[in-house]
Parts: C-alpha cells; sequence; structure tokens
C-alpha cells in the first residue's frame, strides 16, 4: 500500500507540474496583450478566445490523462493501452463506469487519481471563471453611466 501511495502522489506531482505550468502559458499571452484584447473586445472576439483557452484546457487533462494510463499500461494492469486511456478518463473525470477496475492491489491509485482529477479541474475551472470575469469587468468599464441600472 505504501507503495502504491507514493507511485500516485508522484503520479499527482508530475500532472500538477504539467497543469500549473499549461495554465502559466496559457496566461502569460492574456497578461502581456490584455491592452490589445479589451480593444478587441466583443462576442465574436470573446468567444473566440474562450474556445482557445477552454482548448489549451483540455488538452492539458489529456495529456495528464494520458500518462496515468501510460503508467497503467506499463504496470500491466490492463491489456491494452486504449482500455488504460478509457479507465483513466472515466476515473480522472470522476465517471467512474465500474466496466473496467484495477486489480485490488492498485485501487488505491485509481481513487487518487479521481481526486487528482477534481482538483484539477476546479483549478481549470477557476482560470476560466478568472477570464470570463475579466470579460465582464471590460464590458462594464466600456459602459456609459446612463446604461448602468439605476442604483437606488
Amino acid at each position: 500500500m505504501l507503495n502504491e501511495s507514493i507511485i500516485a502522489f508522484l503520479l499527482i506531482g508530475i500532472c500538477v507540474v504539467i497543469h500549473t505550468a499549461g495554465m502559466v502559458l496559457l496566461g502569460i499571452p492574456l497578461v502581456s496583450q490584455r491592452p490589445a484584447i479589451e480593444q478587441r473586445a466583443g462576442p465574436v472576439n470573446n468567444a473566440l478566445l474562450l474556445i482557445a483557452i477552454f482548448t489549451g484546457l483540455i488538452l492539458l487533462h489529456l495529456a495528464e490523462n494520458c500518462i496515468w494510463a501510460t503508467f497503467y499500461y506499463w504496470q500491466g494492469l490492463f491489456g491494452n493501452y486504449e482500455t488504460s486511456l478509457y479507465f483513466s478518463l472515466g476515473t480522472y473525470t470522476t465517471i467512474g463506469y465500474g466496466d473496467v477496475v484495477l486489480p485490488e492491489k492498485w485501487r488505491l491509485l485509481g481513487a487518487m487519481e479521481g481526486l487528482s482529477g477534481v482538483l484539477l479541474c476546479g483549478l481549470s475551472t477557476a482560470f476560466l471563471f478568472a477570464v470570463v470575469n475579466a470579460f465582464f469587468q471590460v464590458r462594464i468599464q466600456r459602459m456609459k453611466p446612463t446604461d448602468l441600472p439605476d442604483a437606488r
């Protein structure tokens, strides 16, 4: 059990590093190009930017799933890589259909992957929320005082 826990924490650590580095790489242009982004702000440009960010975040999560799946396959826990990836995606997202399960010795690893997935998906959600919030702030700043609701 200790060995499996150490492996789980190593895999989680790798995923956290990948995820935070990826989010920093997504965030750097948003911060450095903020004035230009604000000038072009509008429904279409904002939607395209959100789609690009969403795509980047999905790719980060898929990369992390591939790391878990590679470990499962490397250890021979599933018969093929597709099954390993299927299990990883279901576990990471906490869907967990139960049609594919880890051997008893390794089941703690699956629970740890689920915990990791919940936390990293939450981090992605917070990042998206910050971007959408910035869009709203730009929109509010552009409004004329007559456009604002009466604050009586």
